[in-house]
């Protein structure tokens, strides 16, 4: 991220004096929040899984308090509920098998581990595998040149060159399923490599893998939204297999590791020679799990037909079954997310008191931990027209163990909603730092990214790395992310008082702003999703 410019500053502080001052959090009711959040992490949600009744309640609870604040109902005939209709499917117990040319006896969550997708529920790919590296099509870097993916296996590395914008890279990664796809590819194969190994490690991965589980949203007529229709399973491996697969190749393991800590990271497309069949075999079941809306109507007549729309996501990790007796099973996501939900619903009593200019939409989003579907699903489909949606603030885990003093805004300078966020971090006193982990991708893992999919303008404001946060933010990531430690207890609540009055000024900025949201000349994904807008 750019160091923001003296016209910029120039341009926050004449929005900051424009609207009314909140001192430092004072506006901000801590008792509400603790009880908001208190009550979401508590173990009668059940972890609050996406089409579980603990998601149910959750989201019964949410519109409670849409409803005692006064916002107007903005979900399905005249509720705050957009109800998704969904297909859920994990792999099932047996049915599972990855088989190479001249490999044997390969076993799952030791050697790979696979996974089926929505397009069909069991049943067997066999193609040959074509290595891709990282899959680039970008200026000066053309993965696919001279290679045949149609009716083809994909085998591909994690991770890009050095140099490529950090959220253009993480817009590369989440979309190489859907370009491979385009491609005429039916499946893809992940190589372990020392990166991803430094990133995650294989035994973080399959274990993951054991216990995942995928959604999707269905269209009108019932068929899986699918970003790779042409896709049906796909394989990690492991770094043994690795190296294996690669073997006798004029490019083998070796070359790709010594390619791989270079800058340029550069390595040769080719066929292999060798098919791999992928057997895959899942448990489907269609569901339906709620968005919660509730809508906030603008003062202004000549802009509260736009929305500015501030989501955060309500679903968690359910209750997760261990073998030893007396085990905590259920993930009761705190911080991941009831302290977003949470500031949403105190964002919206403190633009409730003073109206802004355009139309708010508060959502608590569905099923973020299942692939951002229940973002997807509304922003593809909004209960308002879909023109009128001018921008995305999101909340998702903020790291609140401790007293932050920067925060980090992901997205926000490739628009015009930049000066807003700027002048929310000077009205309290914070640093506007960039990205502090940029290899982790986070402006296409959270649920702002829907948003700007469909070409909206979002910003999605994080903890930075000051006063300590690079080892608190570390300890909860190894400790507590996605385990049933994510409780209450954790939770720095002046830090989430903190927390929520920035975001309250980011979204009062932005709903107050003279001009409409838009994105900057040039920038790539407003070129990319918005015709350049």
């Amino acid at each position: 991220m750019r160091r923001f410019s003296a016209a910029l500053v120039g341009a926050a502080y004449s929005v900051a004096l424009a609207v009314p001052a909140y001192a430092h959090g004072s506006g901000v009711d801590r008792a509400s929040l603790e009880r908001d959040v208190t009550i979401l992490a508590a173990d009668d949600m059940e972890g609050r899984e996406a089409g579980t009744r603990g998601h149910e309640r959750a989201a019964g609870y949410v519109a409670g308090r849409f409803a005692a604040l006064g916002l107007q109902p903005a979900g399905g005939n005249g509720t705050y509920f957009q109800h998704v209709p969904m297909l859920g499917y994990e792999r099932a117990e047996e049915g599972n098998a990855l088989t190479i040319e001249g490999m044997e006896g390969l076993t799952i969550f030791e050697d790979f581990y696979s996974t089926g997708t929505s397009k069909q529920e069991k049943g067997s790919i066999e193609a040959e595998m074509v290595f891709i590296g990282y899959g680039l099509d970008i200026e000066g870097r053309d993965d696919f040149e001279g290679i045949d993916l149609e009716g083809k296996i994909a085998l591909r590395v994690y991770g890009g060159p050095e140099g490529l914008n950090t959220e253009e890279a993480a817009h590369y990664r989440s979309t190489l399923s859907q370009r491979l796809s385009d491609r005429g590819a039916i499946g893809m194969i992940l190589i372990n490599t020392p990166a991803l190994q430094d990133e995650y490690g294989w035994d973080v991965l399959r274990e993951d893998a054991r216990h995942g589980s995928s959604m999707t949203w269905l269209h009108d007529d019932g068929t899986p939204y699918a970003e790779a229709p042409n896709f049906y399973a796909s394989a990690v491996l492991s770094p043994e297999i690795s190296r294996a697969v690669l073997e006798g190749q004029g490019f083998d393991y070796d070359d790709l590791v010594a390619a791989e800590q270079t800058d340029a990271r550069r390595f040769p497309s080719f066929a292999t020679g060798r098919t791999a069949q992928i057997d895959f075999s899942s448990h489907f079941e269609r569901l339906d799990t709620p968005n919660v809306i509730g809508m906030l109507p603008g003062s202004d007549p000549s802009v509260a037909g736009e929305y500015v729309v501030l989501t955060a996501h309500l679903d968690h990790e359910g209750i997760q079954p261990t073998e030893e007796e007396g085990d905590d099973e259920i993930y009761n996501g705190a911080m991941d997310n009831a302290v977003g939900i949470a500031g949403v619903i105190e964002v919206a009593r403190l633009l409730a008191a003073h109206p802004p200019r355009r139309s708010v939409l508060f959502v608590a989003l569905t099923a973020e931990e299942k692939g951002l579907v229940g973002s997807s699903y509304n922003a593809a489909n909004p209960t308002v027209p879909r023109d009128q949606v001018v921008a995305n603030v999101n909340l998702d885990m903020p790291v609140l163990t401790f007293d932050f003093q920067d925060v980090v805004a992901f997205g926000a300078e490739r628009s015009n909603l930049y000066p807003q966020v700027v002048a929310a971090a000077e009205e309290f006193g914070l640093a506007l730092s960039p990205d502090p982990q940029p290899e982790e991708g986070f402006f296409t893992r959270s649920d702002q990214y829907s948003y700007v999919v469909e070409g909206v303008p979002a910003a999605y404001v994080e903890i930075g790395f000051a006063n300590g946060g690079e080892e608190a933010q570390g300890d909860f990531l190894a400790n507590h992310y996605h385990k049933a430690s994510d409780e209450v207890e954790l939770v720095n609540f002046d830090a989430l008082v903190k927390f929520t009055a920035v975001n309250f000024s980011v979204a009062r900025n932005i709903a107050n702003m003279a001009e409409r949201p838009v994105w900057n000349e040039g920038d790539f994904f407003g070129e990319l999703f918005a015709g350049g807008e």
